[in-house]
């Protein structure tokens, strides 16, 4: 088991299952009050920075970023707080980048709603067409964190 969770991608994954929760919980909670789109342009951004913390504090811990150990080191706190800041802007960035084509999934899916009649697909239909676009979306992120957000080669 520990050779599974050994590679990157498997805690990516992980964290991306988390976040996919993290993105539904706010888009159910949120579209209570605002538009589908609304909740979900929301939503997204709400789960983008908690996978920014998971894959800081599981998928890539103890890489370094910028000369600095992601690990909290508390004898150099301002230096590690001006790196997750940076690292957390760099993974807003790049989640920018992949929410295009994972906005452009759902919106595709939400103009062409399913051809039937049954009552429950219709209302769950935009809590499901979020679901290519994030498996896009994941691909997209799991290239920038592990190679510009993350990587070890910025030392």
């Amino acid at each position: 088991m520990n050779l599974i969770f050994k590679h990157t991608f498997v805690r990516f994954a992980i964290v991306g299952g988390i976040g996919f929760l993290v993105d539904l919980a706010s888009m159910l909670l949120l579209s209570i009050w605002l538009p589908h789109l609304v909740a979900r342009g929301i939503a997204f951004w709400i789960a983008a920075s908690s996978n920014w913390w998971w894959n800081r504090t599981i998928t890539f811990k103890g890489t370094k970023v910028d000369g600095v150990n992601l690990s909290i080191n508390k004898t150099d706190i301002s230096k590690n707080k001006k790196a997750a800041a940076l690292q957390w802007m760099q993974f807003l960035g790049g989640s920018v980048i992949a929410f295009v084509p994972n906005w452009g999934c759902y919106l595709l899916l939400m103009s062409q709603p399913p051809p039937t009649s049954n009552a429950t697909l219709i209302l769950l239909w935009p809590y499901l067409a979020m679901i290519p676009g994030i498996l896009i979306g994941m691909m997209l992120n799991y290239f920038f964190s592990r190679f510009w957000v993350f990587s070890a080669a910025k030392l």
